[in-house]
């Protein structure tokens, strides 16, 4: 069941404050729609009633589907962070707020949430998809040695392809696809070989090249 609690921000635009929810805890099992608003961004934007101007809100939250057994959580800073890491230290003693045998990752960023549920949805294994995600940016900088990557995302793009897309501060974007073939060759060449995937809390192209080595 989700959490929420509210909270008056105001906006930065006209000065007026109104209340705002603020998600603790996502979950989707009784309302599929909330899964599309954090794929959107919806759920995490504030549109002031007074002018309508609109903006993210950055915020730590748990987003679950107890389901599938999938845990993600979203720390916005140092201290949230570390809290989140010590609490899944020791879930193996299942003395956690969850089971040794279920799916955990902390993320850094609202997309890094989003393109997650993303790669869960499809089915694959976040270690690899972070692999193909290296290499290809790896690729990228070979090609175009002054490209500054801010962030690099898995998504499916309309026409059912897989896409990475490599996100810069200067607006000048970049975008690969690959198909399930690329996916599946990387996953029996490293994938099967590597340890179940809930043992892991961090997911992220660092640790693709501890993989690669």
């Amino acid at each position: 069941m989700s959490k929420i609690h509210m909270e008056n921000i105001k906006c930065i635009s006209c000065g007026k404050e109104s209340p705002y929810r603020y998600w603790d805890m996502i979950d989707p099992m009784f309302d599929q729609s909330i899964k599309d608003k954090v794929l959107s961004g919806e759920i995490f934007t504030f549109t002031c009633p007074e002018c309508g101007f609109q903006r993210r809100v950055t915020y730590d939250c748990l987003y679950q589907e107890m389901g599938r057994g999938i845990y993600i959580h979203l720390v916005t800073s140092e201290d949230s962070y570390m809290q989140a890491v010590n609490l899944y230290a020791d879930r193996d003693e299942h003395s956690g707020t969850v089971l040794a045998s279920e799916i955990i990752r902390i993320v850094l960023s609202q997309n890094q949430l989003a393109e997650k549920i993303r790669i869960f949805d499809e089915g694959l294994d976040d270690r690899v998809v972070e692999i193909i995600k290296a290499y290809y940016l790896s690729e990228l900088y070979r090609q175009v040695p002054n490209f500054e990557a801010d962030e690099v995302l898995f998504y499916k793009n309309e026409a059912g392809e897989y896409e990475i897309a490599f996100l810069s501060k200067d607006g000048n974007h970049r975008t690969v696809t690959f198909n399930k073939q690329l996916y599946d060759g990387i996953y029996q060449d490293i994938g099967r070989k590597l340890p179940p995937m809930n043992q892991e809390i961090e997911v992220d192209m660092e640790i693709a090249m501890e993989y690669l080595k």
